[in-house]
């Protein structure tokens, strides 16, 4: 896939990293995502793609990390890579089969079973918004028992504000930064579109 959207921006595929950037907001689209959902990244944090899928942007498979774990985990994962790539290649053509057989079917479902309650552990969080409790999968991130609770607590605290100048007056004035409104209050909106549509008729 090329392009991926999110909040309305289009980010393009880098084929020399695998990762999805936006070249006008400067930023790669897990780290939008991610701030999206939860604010600024700290400083020293990465964040890392859980399944290591850089086009699985979704804000569930996206985990905060110190960036040194960060770092250590993917050069361990490489240098297993590299270690294991010469056995695989001889091993491949075994292993798909064993794998595609019913012995391999079954091994399959039967690790399944043992694992599937760490893989989807459940627990009881409290909403930071509303105060509710929910039963949520463990992902590290979780604060809200809804997007619509996550929604609003970003525009009651203000994270996404900005300070724009009102086309009609030209005072200043706080709004959220995915607003399209150009104007400072309800009655300016309206005198500006009035003062269009006259200027359109002259």
């Amino acid at each position: 896939m090329k392009y991926q959207y999110f909040d309305g921006i289009k980010f393009t595929l880098d084929e020399n990293t695998g990762y999805y950037l936006n070249s006008t907001i400067r930023t790669r689209l897990h780290r939008y995502v991610w701030e999206f959902y939860n604010g600024k990244i700290p400083s020293g944090y990465e964040v890392h793609h859980v399944d290591h899928d850089k086009s699985n942007n979704d804000i569930e498979n996206l985990k905060l990390l110190p960036r040194k774990e960060h770092l250590k985990y993917h050069a361990s994962i490489a240098g297993k890579r590299n270690v294991e790539n010469g056995l695989l290649d001889r091993i491949r053509p075994m292993t798909k089969e064993w794998h595609s057989s019913e012995d391999g079917r079954e091994w399959h479902r039967k690790h399944y079973e043992k694992t599937k309650d760490k893989l989807h552990e459940e627990k009881e969080f409290i909403c930071e918004q509303c105060g509710k409790t929910y039963i949520s999968e463990v992902t590290g991130t979780n604060r809200f028992c809804s997007n619509k609770c996550k929604s609003k607590w970003r525009r009651d605290s203000g994270i996404d504000d900005e300070t724009r100048i009102c086309e009609y007056c030209g005072k200043e004035f706080r709004i959220n930064k995915y607003s399209k409104s150009k104007t400072c209050s309800k009655s300016c909106s309206a005198k500006l579109r009035h003062k269009k549509r006259k200027s359109e008729v002259d």
